[in-house]
């Protein structure tokens, strides 16, 4: 079952983009959605916020013209504590300094599907173990 308390962020210039994602993300039960379409209106949230955002899904293109490193910019946030960089320009890949960063950071070649969706959730997202019932019997006689 999800958390339902996850505050999810989308970040994407296209309408129609965020609002699939934002789709895929409510059919896998998560409802804390806001979706953005500026960097500008990105910053304000994020320097704004008083709780962390769990999940940041950005477009890699979403910087602009800005020689922005994304990935860093995500890792170094600490109102962002996982995030999903999908589609755009081709993202370099960072060779491990220290030790390994505790936020998920995914990276897709393409815009992501519901698959791809779920698989991060699942990963920020575990299920939690069920809490088994116990039965108590009064005893027969």
């Amino acid at each position: 079952m999800p958390t339902r308390s996850l505050r999810i962020l989308i970040a994407d210039h296209s309408h129609l983009q965020r609002l699939s994602i934002e789709k895929m993300l409510n059919h896998c039960g998560y409802h804390r959605v806001a979706p953005i379409g500026s960097f500008k209106e990105l910053l304000l949230i994020v320097d704004n916020a008083h709780e962390p955002f769990d999940l940041l899904v950005i477009n890699s293109t979403f910087g602009g013209t800005m020689m922005l490193d994304l990935e860093a910019f995500c890792r170094d946030c600490a109102r962002v504590h996982h995030a999903l960089i999908y589609d755009g320009l081709p993202l370099p890949v960072s060779s491990p300094q220290g030790k390994p960063p505790a936020r998920v950071i995914k990276k897709l070649a393409g815009v992501p599907d519901t698959d791809a969706i779920k698989k991060v959730m699942v990963e920020i997202d575990p299920e939690k173990p069920k809490r088994s019932s116990y039965f108590f019997r009064t005893p027969s006689h």
